[in-house]
């Protein structure tokens, strides 16, 4: 499952799904639909990682810009050059990217590429989109801390650099004062991670 890792403008390689790819119209672009797969694989894989909660976040991520995507006016000229119209996983990338990129506090768009990176296998689960998220809110220190579990369990890859990155983006004296409360555990994590130690273990 070794994939790039996700980055706004980057695309990863989906898990093979040959039964969810539209075959019916010649296209240059993957244009794989999204279906009831992809959400089952996103809650496989939480219950698998001890992470249910979040994948359901992720789910939700997922559909509500599904939705947002869906809702755009067919006249729109997001949908030129693509084969149908039909609301699909690489029209939603592109969608979210593209969103991201002209607003960064686009966090509907940001969380929807997390959880398409989580749900394609990309190596570093999306936290290489976190690091803005964790700037302006370091509770999301927790969120990333999960996803870095999440690829460890999940892909058996070691995300210490990524998470470094996306957690260096927070206060360091917030992180401080989150850790000494109660349930601040994760960015204790975070701390120690920052301060050189390996994510597992933090």
């Amino acid at each position: 499952m070794g994939v790039a890792a996700s980055e706004p403008g980057r695309r990863e390689r989906t898990r093979p799904a040959t039964a969810d790819i539209d075959t019916t119209e010649p296209s240059a672009r993957h244009d794989v639909p999204v279906t009831q797969a992809h959400i089952d694989q996103l809650r496989q894989s939480g219950s698998e990682t001890g992470h249910v909660e979040f994948a359901e976040r992720m789910v939700r991520a997922l559909t509500d810009d599904l939705a947002a995507l869906d809702a755009l006016p067919r006249d729109d000229g997001f949908w030129r050059g693509w084969a149908n119209d039909r609301a699909t996983i690489g029209k939603l990338r592109d969608y979210a990217t593209g969103r991201l990129d002209r607003d960064p506090s686009d966090r509907v768009a940001r969380w929807a590429l997390v959880a398409l990176a989580l749900g394609g296998g990309a190596n570093d689960g999306g936290l290489s989109l976190l690091g803005p998220e964790i700037g302006a809110d370091p509770t999301v220190v927790a969120d990333a801390v999960v996803i870095a579990d999440w690829v460890v369990r999940q892909i058996g890859l070691d995300a210490t650099p990524e998470l470094r990155e996306a957690c260096g983006h927070a206060d360091r004296r917030t992180l401080e004062a989150l850790a000494r409360t109660d349930g601040g555990q994760a960015a204790s994590i975070a701390l120690r991670v920052l301060d050189g130690n390996p994510f597992a273990g933090a």
